[in-house]
């Protein structure tokens, strides 16, 4: 499987100096030898194909996000997702936005979300691509719709990493297959 790391120049810029700043210093802040050589190997090129799947595949995750946002702020558990969202995921999303509806619960606001592509497969059909977000629901709140009030958990992780993985289905459009939310990982 061919897979490609996806990232701004900004972000491999900002990658570098900090591996540089772990490289020259210790834990009491001097300074340490070089760690050796390093590769004179070019990063990976992303082709067009890779390109074009990853952006594709960035908007089906946005695509995705803000219909089910909106759907869980309006309680809405016959939203319209299919379009973003493909089974597995499809099923999972739904049930939770349907026991919302039962247990009288609804969102309010809205989360941040900083996703980016981290990887793309175009060698085989069907193309496969993962998207990696900084997901931070502390400005998007689960609240009860007969009291207004919030049954947000105590302790509970808003700031964490959400893996997802998009397919390319035969209809041309790139939907989110599997979503996993890592509350034990924060970002």
């Amino acid at each position: 499987m061919r897979q490609i790391q996806l990232i701004t120049s900004r972000a491999a810029i900002a990658a570098a100096l900090a591996l540089n700043l772990v490289a020259c210093t210790s834990d009491d802040g001097g300074a340490t030898p070089d760690a050796g050589p390093v590769s004179s190997q070019p990063a990976p090129s992303i082709d067009a194909e890779d390109a074009n799947a990853a952006a594709s595949t960035l908007a089906a995750y946005r695509n995705y996000v803000g219909a089910y946002v909106t759907a869980s702020n309006k309680g809405d558990y016959n939203a319209k997702l299919d379009r973003f969202v493909a089974e597995p995921a499809l099923l999972t999303v739904r049930q939770d936005l349907l026991i919302k509806f039962q247990q009288g619960l609804v969102t309010k606001g809205e989360p941040t979300s900083t996703p980016k592509v981290s990887t793309v497969d175009t060698s085989r059909r069907p193309f496969t691509a993962e998207v990696e977000d900084c997901f931070d629901t502390s400005a998007w709140d689960v609240i009860s719709k007969k009291t207004g009030k919030s049954v947000r958990t105590t302790g509970q992780a808003t700031r964490y990493v959400v893996i997802a993985k998009a397919e390319l289905f035969d209809d041309g459009q790139w939907r989110i297959r599997e979503v996993s939310a890592q509350r034990e990982r924060p970002c």
